[in-house]
C-alpha cells in the first residue's frame, strides 16, 4: 500500500507542476508516433524545456514531414501567431543540431539560410502567419526571440505510468528472507 501512497503522490505532484509551468493546452494524442503534445508557455527554449521535463518529456523532436505537418496543424494553423520552440539545439556550439531527447537527427526543414547567425544556439517553427510556415529557425535563447511557447512531447501515457510504476518500487524497502 506504501507503493501505491507513493505513486499517487508523485502523480499529483507531477499533475500540479504542469500548471506551475504554465501548459496551455490539454495533451493532444498523436497515433503516428503514439506520443502526447503539449503547448506550454516558456518565453526562452530553457524555460520551455523545463516545462517539458516537469511533463515528462522533452521540447518536440520532428522525425519526419507528416509529424512537422501534424503538428503545424495541431498547434500552428489554429493559432497563426504563434512560432513554438521545438527541441533542435546546438547549445554546445560544435556546429551540429541535436535533439534534446537524444534521438538521431534523421529530418530538418530549415527555412532557406537557415541556421544562420552563430549565436543562435535553438530552433523554433515559423507560424502559420509567415511566408515560411512550418519551416524551422534558429533563434537565440532570449526573451527577446519573441518566442512564447514551446512544444512538448511527451511519452504516452501507459509507458510514461510503467516508467513511473518501476521507479517506485525500486524505491520500496524490501524484506530479507532469513533461511
Amino acid at each position: 500500500m506504501k507503493t501505491i501512497a507513493a505513486l499517487m503522490a508523485l502523480l499529483a505532484t507531477i499533475t500540479a507542476s504542469q500548471t506551475a509551468f504554465g501548459t496551455i493546452s490539454a495533451p493532444t494524442y498523436n497515433p503516428a508516433t503514439g506520443h502526447n503534445y503539449y503547448l506550454v508557455s516558456g518565453n526562452t527554449w530553457t524555460l520551455a524545456q523545463n516545462a517539458g521535463l516537469s511533463l515528462g518529456g522533452n521540447l518536440v523532436t520532428i522525425n519526419d514531414a507528416a509529424e512537422n505537418a501534424w503538428l503545424k496543424a495541431t498547434f500552428l494553423d489554429p493559432s497563426p501567431g504563434i512560432n513554438p520552440w521545438i527541441g533542435l539545439q546546438d547549445l554546445d556550439n560544435n556546429g551540429s543540431w541535436e535533439w534534446i531527447s537524444g534521438e538521431p537527427v534523421s529530418y530538418l526543414n530549415w527555412a532557406p539560410g537557415e541556421p544562420n547567425f552563430p549565436h543562435e544556439r535553438v530552433s523554433n517553427i515559423f507560424p502559420s502567419s509567415h511566408s515560411l510556415a512550418g519551416l524551422w529557425n534558429n533563434a537565440p535563447d532570449v526573451v527577446a526571440a519573441g518566442v512564447l511557447f514551446g512544444i512538448v512531447e511527451v511519452p504516452e501515457p501507459s509507458t510514461f505510468a510503467l516508467g513511473l510504476i518501476s521507479c517506485v518500487g525500486l524505491l520500496a524497502p524490501r524484506r530479507r528472507h532469513s533461511a
